[in-house]
C-alpha cells in the first residue's frame, strides 16, 4: 500500500506541467530593455520599427539602408541650398558690378551692403542649422542616457562588472561635458564667430581677424581636446578592463565547479548559461542602440553636410570672381562646420561607448 502511494503520488507530480524560465526575457525585463524601444528618437525611428532589441540585428544592412533612404530623400535639400547659393552669388556679382563703376566711397557702401545681404539672405538658414544641431545632440544624449545604464547592466551581468561601472562612468562624465560645453560655451561661440566675421567684411580692414581666429581656435580645440581625453579614458577603462573581467570570470567559474560538493558542476554550468544570455542581449541591445543613433544623426548630417558643402562652393567661386565678399563666406562655411563636428562628436561618443561595452567579458 506504502509502495502504491509513492508511485501514485511520483505519477502526479509528473504529470505537473513544466515552465521553462526565458532568462534572456527576464533580462531584459529586469534591465529595461523594452523602454529602450519608447525612448528612440523620432528622426530614427523609421528604421528601428522593426528592430527587436532582444534579438540579434544585421547591423551593417541596417546602416546600409539608413543611409540609402536619407540620401535617396536628400533631394528637397540639394534644391533649397542651391537656390540659396545661387541668391548669394547673384549678390556677389551685383556688387561686382556696382564696384566696378563706382567711386571708391561708393564701393565701401556697396561691400558693406553686399556683406549684410548676404549675412540676412544666410541668416536663416544658419539659425536652422544650429537649432538642428543642437536638437540633435540633445537627443542623442537623451537616448544615451538611457542606453548607457542597460548596456552597463547588461554587460556586468555577463561577467564585466568592473569595466561596465567604469565604461559608464566615463561616458556619463564625458557626454554631459560635451553637451554642455557644445550647447553652452561652443554654439554661442559660433554666433560670436560669425558676428565678427559680419564687421570684418563690412570694414574690410581685417582688424577682427585675430579674435575671429581665436574664437575658431577655441571651438575646434575644445571639441578635440573632449575627443582625445574620452578616446584615451575608453582605450584603457574599456578595453583592460573587459580583458581583466573576462579572466576573472573563467576563474570563478572553476572555483565553483571544483569548490562546491557535488553540484558544483551544475551551478557552474547554470550560471554559464545566465552569463551567455546576458552577453548575447548585451550584444542586441548594442546593435539596436547604435542603429538607432546612426539613424538620428543620418539627416542633420546630410543637412548639415549639404549646406557646408554649398558654403564652400560659394566661397571658392567668390574667390574666383575676386570679390571682397569671400572672407565671409568662408566664415559661414567654418561655422556649418563646427556644427557638424558638435553633431558628429556626440554621436562617435555614443557608438565607442556602445563599442566598448560590446567588448566588455567576452566569453
Amino acid at each position: 500500500m506504502r509502495k502504491l502511494l509513492i508511485l501514485i503520488l511520483t505519477l502526479l507530480a509528473l504529470a505537473i506541467p513544466a515552465s521553462a524560465l526565458d532568462v534572456a526575457q527576464a533580462q531584459a525585463e529586469r534591465f529595461g530593455v523594452s523602454d529602450l524601444e519608447r525612448a528612440v528618437p523620432e528622426g530614427a525611428r523609421a528604421w528601428t520599427e522593426d528592430l527587436n532589441p532582444m534579438e540579434q540585428a544585421d547591423f551593417g544592412a541596417a546602416i546600409g539602408q539608413i543611409f540609402e533612404d536619407t540620401l535617396r530623400e536628400s533631394g528637397p535639400i540639394w534644391r533649397s541650398t542651391a537656390s540659396l547659393m545661387l541668391r548669394v552669388l547673384l549678390i556677389v556679382i551685383l556688387c561686382l558690378m556696382v564696384e566696378s563703376v563706382a567711386e571708391e566711397r561708393t564701393s565701401r557702401v556697396t561691400v558693406l551692403a553686399g556683406a549684410a545681404a548676404i549675412m540676412v539672405c544666410c541668416a536663416a538658414d544658419m539659425g536652422a542649422l544650429v537649432g538642428l544641431g543642437r536638437e540633435t545632440m540633445e537627443e542623442i544624449s537623451s537616448f544615451s542616457s538611457l542606453l548607457m545604464p542597460v548596456l552597463a547592466a547588461t554587460a556586468a551581468a555577463s561577467g564585466g562588472a568592473a569595466g561596465a561601472s567604469g565604461l559608464y562612468a566615463v561616458t556619463a562624465a564625458f557626454s554631459g561635458v560635451l553637451i554642455r560645453l557644445a550647447t553652452g560655451v561652443f554654439l554661442p561661440l559660433v554666433y560670436a564667430y560669425l558676428a565678427l566675421a559680419l564687421v570684418d567684411a563690412a570694414l574690410q580692414q581685417d582688424r577682427l581677424q585675430g579674435l575671429k581666429d581665436l574664437l575658431g581656435w577655441a571651438i575646434t580645440n575644445g571639441l578635440k581636446g573632449v575627443m582625445y581625453l574620452y578616446t584615451g579614458f575608453m582605450a584603457v577603462t574599456g578595453v583592460l578592463s573587459g580583458t581583466a573581467d573576462a579572466a576573472t570570470l573563467k576563474a570563478a567559474k572553476m572555483t565553483i565547479s571544483s569548490v562546491v560538493p557535488v553540484v558544483g558542476g551544475i551551478i557552474s554550468d547554470a550560471a554559464e548559461t545566465v552569463l551567455s544570455s546576458a552577453g548575447l542581449l548585451r550584444s542586441a541591445v548594442g546593435t539596436f542602440g547604435m542603429v538607432a543613433v546612426v539613424g538620428a544623426f543620418a539627416a542633420p548630417f546630410c543637412r548639415i553636410g549639404i549646406s557646408y558643402l554649398a558654403f564652400k562652393v560659394a566661397a571658392a567661386l567668390s574667390g574666383v570672381l575676386g570679390s571682397r565678399h569671400g572672407g565671409l563666406l568662408e566664415a559661414l562655411t567654418s561655422a556649418a562646420g563646427y556644427v557638424l563636428a558638435m553633431v558628429a562628436s556626440a554621436t562617435v561618443m555614443t557608438l565607442l561607448a556602445c563599442c566598448c561595452f560590446m567588448k566588455v567579458a567576452q566569453l
